[in-house]
């Protein structure tokens, strides 16, 4: 294994071009919903974003039927409210994007981004099981990502700190879930998370923001992805870096 002293530095900022190429997917979408009319960019969000009441009798009727309802569980991932809502996400997408890409390779990042959106789709389908409003956004997913790297970054704490993280991601070990459930900085980052969440879920968030957010999808592709971060993570675990030293 490349020790953290030897070997090429990677720039802070060089994102993984796996990265680059999903943040230009999201915005060419975006922009050719931009060269729609009303009426044809509706039907792309009807059949493209998540729609709770689509997978029950409520709304077994709208365009696209059952088949959209499960496909857009990953859809609506690609489509954005606004340029706004585009560039936050894009911008949270590169902080922890390039982390995971570096550690997971192109098919594992867009794996776990992948199944993080589909279980904030999930999510927010159990919490509005018969609603209507449409679920647009990449959060979910950005969401996952940043669950799967603070498996990383509170782990970095004791293998290098997070200078070596960034210039050698694959020398910091993932830390065990049975070890990160019960690490103190670890539960304090994810709870101060949650709760930022469950306070915009309570409608407080509208004092700094008129939309929106979704926590529900945050709060599912997040759980995703640190939970589950092992099976897409190419990096060692504890156990493999106590058996390479």
């Amino acid at each position: 294994m490349e020790s953290p002293q030897s070997g090429r530095r990677e720039p802070v900022f060089n994102a993984p071009t796996i990265v680059v190429v999903l943040i230009a997917c999201l915005v060419i979408v975006h922009t050719v919903r931009q060269l729609l009319d009303y009426g044809d960019d509706g039907l792309v969000i009807m059949y493209m974003a998540f729609i709770p009441a689509r997978l029950t009798e409520i709304g077994a009727g709208l365009p696209g039927g059952v088949l959209a309802g499960y496909t857009s569980t990953f859809t609506h991932a690609l489509l954005h409210a606004d340029w706004l809502h585009l560039m936050l996400n894009s911008a949270w997408l590169l902080a922890f994007g390039a982390l995971i890409a570096r550690r997971c390779g192109p098919l594992g990042f867009l794996g776990l981004f992948a199944a993080s959106s589909i279980a904030g789709a999930v999510f927010f389908f159990l919490v509005n099981a018969n609603q209507m409003v449409p679920l647009v956004g990449a959060s979910g997913g950005v969401s996952g990502l940043m669950g799967a790297a603070f498996r990383v970054i509170f782990s970095a704490n004791a293998f290098g700190g997070l200078q070596t993280m960034r210039e050698h991601p694959l020398a910091i070990p993932r830390m065990p879930l049975q070890v990160a459930l019960f690490d103190r900085s670890t539960m304090l980052g994810v709870g101060l998370w949650l709760a930022v969440n469950l306070i915009f879920g309570l409608g407080l968030g509208d004092i700094i923001q008129s939309g929106e957010i979704a926590w529900e999808a945050h709060v599912g592709g997040f759980l995703f992805g640190f939970l589950l971060f092992r099976w897409f993570d190419k990096g060692p675990g504890y156990k493999e870096m106590r058996m390479e030293r």
